[in-house]
């Protein structure tokens, strides 16, 4: 039996330690490394703005106007203007604001709610206090809302409870009773003012009811204080 030199030994080896390496896998390639877009700060900026703006307007259609506190289109707003101070639409939706202000408190006026469209008035005056053209249009605001000229009501005239009219309660019933009799026996005419046409043609009804047979004749007019004026026929 022959025995392999120091060398032939060494070829071996190496012979063997390459079949061994021809049935492994080779290593694999690093994946490569994705670069994501940088956002600049004035691009970050402006995908805020427009968030922002956004966000108000859907507050401001919803007369989310100042509550409830920061989910409301004025902070939105404000928020717009801090990040630039000469933003048009941010500008315009803070004279919005102002303005829905104005129309809710037309509208509490228009139902003698005076208290509550001062509150609104004042509401509207902490938007823009800086704004002369808007200080300007809320005082002038103020002075029909909650200044309202006295109505003039005849001598002959019988108040009302707008309470009692709005309960349709039998105490007004009763009231209304003695004025329809009292229509009758005088033979006048009535003029009914009520805060809606609906109160007026009730309490028409009404009193015509309390005198059957007899034809009751009157007018209906919306207004303020609620009551009835008695007429001479012409």
């Amino acid at each position: 039996m022959k025995f392999l030199n120091g060398s032939a030994v060494l070829c071996v080896l190496m012979v063997l330690a390459g079949c061994s390496n021809m049935g492994s896998k080779a290593p694999a390639a690093p994946e490569p490394v994705v670069t994501k877009p940088t956002v600049s700060p004035e691009q970050q900026r402006a995908r805020t703005i427009a968030r922002l703006l956004s966000q108000a307007e859907r507050a401001l259609a919803q007369d989310r106007l100042l509550m409830p506190a920061y989910d409301n289109a004025y902070d939105r707003y404000a928020s717009v203007l801090q990040l630039d101070k000469d933003n048009e639409p941010a500008e315009l939706g803070m004279q919005a604001i102002v303005l829905r202000y104005l129309d809710m408190a037309r509208d509490a006026a228009q139902r003698s709610r005076y208290q509550e469209a001062h509150t609104y008035l004042d509401r509207a005056a902490t938007i823009l206090p800086d704004n002369a053209a808007v200080s300007a249009m809320i005082s002038e605001q103020r002075k029909h809302t909650l200044e309202p000229q006295a109505p003039v009501v005849a001598d002959n005239a019988v108040m009302l409870n707008a309470g009692e009219l709005q309960a349709r309660s039998d105490t007004l019933k009763a009231q209304l009773k003695d004025l329809a009799l009292r229509a009758r026996r005088d033979d006048q005419m009535v003029l009914i003012v009520t805060g809606s046409d609906a109160e007026g043609r009730w309490v028409y009804q009404t009193m015509r009811e309390a005198v059957k047979g007899y034809l009751l004749r009157g007018d209906i007019k919306v207004g303020s204080p609620v009551r009835v004026e008695f007429l001479s026929p012409p």
